[in-house]
Protein backbone atom coordinates (compact mmCIF):
# COMPACT_ATOMS: atom_id res chain seq x y z
CA UNK A 1 0.00 0.00 0.00
CA UNK A 2 1.61 3.22 -1.00
CA UNK A 3 1.65 5.95 1.70
CA UNK A 4 -1.26 7.97 -0.72
CA UNK A 5 -3.84 5.54 -0.46
CA UNK A 6 -2.89 5.58 3.44
CA UNK A 7 -3.36 8.89 3.80
CA UNK A 8 -6.47 9.25 1.79
CA UNK A 9 -8.42 6.27 4.07
CA UNK A 10 -7.27 7.65 7.21
CA UNK A 11 -8.71 11.08 6.73
CA UNK A 12 -11.69 9.33 5.44
CA UNK A 13 -11.99 7.59 8.63
CA UNK A 14 -11.73 10.54 10.86
CA UNK A 15 -14.45 12.61 8.65
CA UNK A 16 -16.78 9.47 9.95
CA UNK A 17 -16.25 10.43 13.42
CA UNK A 18 -18.14 13.13 15.21
CA UNK A 19 -17.35 16.58 15.89
CA UNK A 20 -17.19 17.25 19.69
CA UNK A 21 -17.97 21.25 20.10
CA UNK A 22 -16.78 22.85 24.13
CA UNK A 23 -19.56 23.70 25.77
CA UNK A 24 -18.54 27.65 25.49
CA UNK A 25 -19.06 26.99 21.56
CA UNK A 26 -20.91 29.95 19.69
CA UNK A 27 -21.54 29.57 16.25
CA UNK A 28 -21.40 32.21 13.97
CA UNK A 29 -24.70 33.23 12.75
CA UNK A 30 -23.17 34.82 9.73
CA UNK A 31 -22.38 30.85 8.08
CA UNK A 32 -26.27 30.18 8.58
CA UNK A 33 -27.60 29.44 5.20
CA UNK A 34 -30.44 32.37 4.22
CA UNK A 35 -33.71 31.19 4.90
CA UNK A 36 -36.94 32.98 3.51
CA UNK A 37 -39.97 34.04 6.19
CA UNK A 38 -42.63 31.77 7.16
CA UNK A 39 -45.96 33.18 6.55
CA UNK A 40 -48.70 31.44 7.83
CA UNK A 41 -51.81 30.55 5.65
CA UNK A 42 -54.56 32.56 5.69
CA UNK A 43 -57.59 31.35 7.41
CA UNK A 44 -60.63 29.84 5.12
CA UNK A 45 -63.22 29.99 7.97
CA UNK A 46 -63.74 32.84 10.47
CA UNK A 47 -65.00 32.09 13.85
CA UNK A 48 -68.23 31.25 13.74
CA UNK A 49 -70.29 34.66 15.30
CA UNK A 50 -73.61 34.22 17.26
CA UNK A 51 -76.60 36.06 14.54
CA UNK A 52 -79.20 35.26 16.83
CA UNK A 53 -80.45 38.07 19.45
CA UNK A 54 -78.33 39.05 22.19
CA UNK A 55 -79.81 37.32 26.08
CA UNK A 56 -81.21 41.02 27.25
CA UNK A 57 -83.03 41.36 23.61
CA UNK A 58 -84.60 38.12 24.22
CA UNK A 59 -85.59 39.23 27.67
CA UNK A 60 -87.04 42.92 26.19
CA UNK A 61 -88.91 41.32 22.99
CA UNK A 62 -90.83 38.18 25.87
CA UNK A 63 -93.53 39.48 27.20
CA UNK A 64 -95.57 38.07 30.36
CA UNK A 65 -98.65 38.78 32.44
CA UNK A 66 -97.88 40.04 36.24
CA UNK A 67 -100.99 39.49 38.66
CA UNK A 68 -101.00 41.59 41.72
CA UNK A 69 -102.84 39.42 44.39
CA UNK A 70 -102.89 41.38 48.34
CA UNK A 71 -102.78 38.98 50.82
CA UNK A 72 -106.11 39.81 52.53
CA UNK A 73 -108.88 41.74 50.85
CA UNK A 74 -108.17 43.96 48.37
CA UNK A 75 -108.13 44.65 44.76
CA UNK A 76 -106.19 42.39 42.50
CA UNK A 77 -104.77 43.84 39.40
CA UNK A 78 -103.34 42.16 36.30
CA UNK A 79 -100.97 43.48 34.06
CA UNK A 80 -100.04 42.47 30.85
CA UNK A 81 -97.29 43.26 28.29
CA UNK A 82 -94.96 42.82 31.44
CA UNK A 83 -91.08 42.32 30.50
CA UNK A 84 -88.70 40.40 32.21
CA UNK A 85 -86.46 43.62 32.62
CA UNK A 86 -89.05 45.57 34.01
CA UNK A 87 -88.32 46.27 37.84
CA UNK A 88 -90.37 45.25 41.38
CA UNK A 89 -90.28 49.41 41.84
CA UNK A 90 -92.32 49.69 38.09
CA UNK A 91 -94.56 46.59 39.50
CA UNK A 92 -95.44 48.78 42.48
CA UNK A 93 -96.10 52.30 40.83
CA UNK A 94 -98.48 51.02 38.26
CA UNK A 95 -100.00 49.22 41.32
CA UNK A 96 -100.35 52.66 43.13
CA UNK A 97 -101.72 54.51 40.26
CA UNK A 98 -104.40 51.85 39.70
CA UNK A 99 -105.52 51.67 43.54
CA UNK A 100 -104.98 55.02 44.76
CA UNK A 101 -103.04 53.71 47.67
CA UNK A 102 -99.34 55.51 49.14
CA UNK A 103 -96.53 53.32 46.94
CA UNK A 104 -94.55 53.30 50.19
CA UNK A 105 -96.35 51.39 51.96
CA UNK A 106 -97.08 48.31 49.50
CA UNK A 107 -94.76 45.16 49.64
CA UNK A 108 -94.64 42.67 46.55
CA UNK A 109 -93.47 39.27 47.67
CA UNK A 110 -92.21 36.28 45.59
CA UNK A 111 -92.77 32.77 46.79
CA UNK A 112 -93.50 34.48 49.99
CA UNK A 113 -90.60 36.19 49.96
CA UNK A 114 -90.30 39.90 49.90
CA UNK A 115 -88.96 41.28 46.38
CA UNK A 116 -86.62 44.32 46.54
CA UNK A 117 -87.20 47.64 44.71
CA UNK A 118 -84.18 47.45 42.11
CA UNK A 119 -84.48 43.53 41.46
CA UNK A 120 -86.01 42.66 38.00
CA UNK A 121 -88.25 39.58 37.49
CA UNK A 122 -85.88 37.81 35.78
CA UNK A 123 -83.37 38.35 38.39
CA UNK A 124 -86.03 36.71 40.91
CA UNK A 125 -86.13 33.29 38.58
CA UNK A 126 -88.95 34.49 36.58
CA UNK A 127 -89.17 32.80 32.51
CA UNK A 128 -93.30 33.37 32.75
CA UNK A 129 -96.51 34.38 33.62
CA UNK A 130 -95.84 35.17 37.51
CA UNK A 131 -98.64 35.74 40.39
CA UNK A 132 -96.61 38.53 43.16
CA UNK A 133 -98.73 38.72 46.53
CA UNK A 134 -99.27 42.35 47.88
CA UNK A 135 -98.85 43.22 51.72
CA UNK A 136 -99.98 46.57 52.27
CA UNK A 137 -98.08 48.18 55.31
CA UNK A 138 -98.79 50.98 58.04
CA UNK A 139 -102.59 49.51 58.32
CA UNK A 140 -103.91 51.05 55.04
CA UNK A 141 -105.39 47.49 54.92
CA UNK A 142 -106.18 47.74 51.23
CA UNK A 143 -107.96 50.80 51.30
CA UNK A 144 -106.77 54.37 49.51
CA UNK A 145 -104.92 56.37 50.86
CA UNK A 146 -105.87 57.81 54.45
CA UNK A 147 -107.56 61.18 54.15
CA UNK A 148 -106.54 63.73 56.94
CA UNK A 149 -108.96 63.70 60.06
CA UNK A 150 -111.34 66.46 59.59
CA UNK A 151 -110.31 69.38 61.37
CA UNK A 152 -112.82 71.23 64.16
CA UNK A 153 -113.98 74.43 62.86
CA UNK A 154 -113.21 77.36 65.04
CA UNK A 155 -115.40 79.61 65.81
CA UNK A 156 -116.57 82.44 63.91
CA UNK A 157 -117.70 84.77 67.30
CA UNK A 158 -115.95 87.57 67.97
CA UNK A 159 -113.97 87.97 71.13
CA UNK A 160 -114.89 89.79 73.98
CA UNK A 161 -112.85 92.60 75.37
CA UNK A 162 -112.26 91.93 79.15
CA UNK A 163 -114.45 94.93 81.03
CA UNK A 164 -112.44 95.75 84.16
CA UNK A 165 -114.51 95.54 87.47
CA UNK A 166 -114.50 97.17 90.71
CA UNK A 167 -113.25 95.14 92.80
CA UNK A 168 -110.42 93.22 90.90
CA UNK A 169 -107.82 93.42 88.77
CA UNK A 170 -108.97 92.47 84.49
CA UNK A 171 -106.54 89.95 84.66
CA UNK A 172 -108.04 87.74 87.28
CA UNK A 173 -109.27 84.14 86.14
CA UNK A 174 -112.97 83.41 87.53
CA UNK A 175 -112.65 79.30 88.52
CA UNK A 176 -116.68 79.67 88.89
CA UNK A 177 -116.84 80.71 85.10
CA UNK A 178 -117.49 77.53 82.91
CA UNK A 179 -114.26 77.05 80.25
CA UNK A 180 -113.93 78.39 76.88
CA UNK A 181 -115.53 76.47 73.94
CA UNK A 182 -111.84 75.56 72.74
CA UNK A 183 -110.71 74.24 75.45
CA UNK A 184 -113.95 71.86 75.84
CA UNK A 185 -113.04 71.04 72.41
CA UNK A 186 -109.84 69.97 72.61
CA UNK A 187 -110.38 67.81 75.78
CA UNK A 188 -113.26 65.95 73.80
CA UNK A 189 -110.38 65.61 70.66
CA UNK A 190 -108.58 63.92 73.26
CA UNK A 191 -110.86 61.35 74.33
CA UNK A 192 -112.24 60.88 70.81
CA UNK A 193 -108.03 60.05 70.05
CA UNK A 194 -108.32 57.23 72.90
CA UNK A 195 -111.42 55.66 72.21
CA UNK A 196 -110.35 55.31 68.40
CA UNK A 197 -106.89 54.05 69.64
CA UNK A 198 -108.39 51.70 71.76
CA UNK A 199 -110.55 50.43 68.92
CA UNK A 200 -108.33 49.68 66.47
CA UNK A 201 -105.94 47.76 69.07
CA UNK A 202 -109.04 45.77 69.64
CA UNK A 203 -109.74 44.68 65.73
CA UNK A 204 -107.49 42.07 64.12
CA UNK A 205 -106.88 44.33 61.34
CA UNK A 206 -103.60 45.69 63.70
CA UNK A 207 -102.04 42.57 64.86
CA UNK A 208 -102.29 41.16 61.19
CA UNK A 209 -100.07 44.60 59.96
CA UNK A 210 -97.63 44.40 62.59
CA UNK A 211 -97.23 40.41 62.51
CA UNK A 212 -96.62 41.43 58.71
CA UNK A 213 -94.22 43.69 59.00
CA UNK A 214 -92.00 42.01 61.66
CA UNK A 215 -92.64 38.71 59.55
CA UNK A 216 -90.58 41.10 56.76
CA UNK A 217 -88.13 42.91 59.26
CA UNK A 218 -86.91 39.48 60.68
CA UNK A 219 -87.38 37.14 57.62
CA UNK A 220 -89.06 34.89 60.62
CA UNK A 221 -93.00 34.62 60.48
CA UNK A 222 -92.71 32.63 63.61
CA UNK A 223 -90.71 34.78 65.33
CA UNK A 224 -92.93 37.78 63.96
CA UNK A 225 -96.18 35.90 65.76
CA UNK A 226 -94.50 35.40 68.37
CA UNK A 227 -93.69 39.26 69.26
CA UNK A 228 -96.97 40.39 68.37
CA UNK A 229 -98.60 37.59 71.11
CA UNK A 230 -95.92 39.55 73.32
CA UNK A 231 -96.99 43.16 72.57
CA UNK A 232 -100.62 41.63 73.20
CA UNK A 233 -100.30 40.51 76.20
CA UNK A 234 -98.67 43.45 77.21
CA UNK A 235 -101.53 45.74 75.95
CA UNK A 236 -104.26 43.49 77.60
CA UNK A 237 -102.33 43.95 80.54
CA UNK A 238 -102.45 47.10 80.85
CA UNK A 239 -105.99 48.14 80.61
Amino acid sequence: MSEVTFAKQFLATIDKKPIKLPADHVSDPRKYPNQSPYILPRQTHPFPRRSGPTSTQQAASSTLTATLKPMRAGETITLPSITLDTTIHDLKTQYASQTGLAQDKIKLLYNKKPAQDLKTLKDLGVSGDVELSVMIMGGSGGTPRAQSPAVTPKSEAPEKEAVPQAGGDAMDVDEKSPAPESEKATAEAGKTAESGAGELLKGEEFWDDLKGFLSQRLRDEKEGEKLVGVFRQAWKGSL
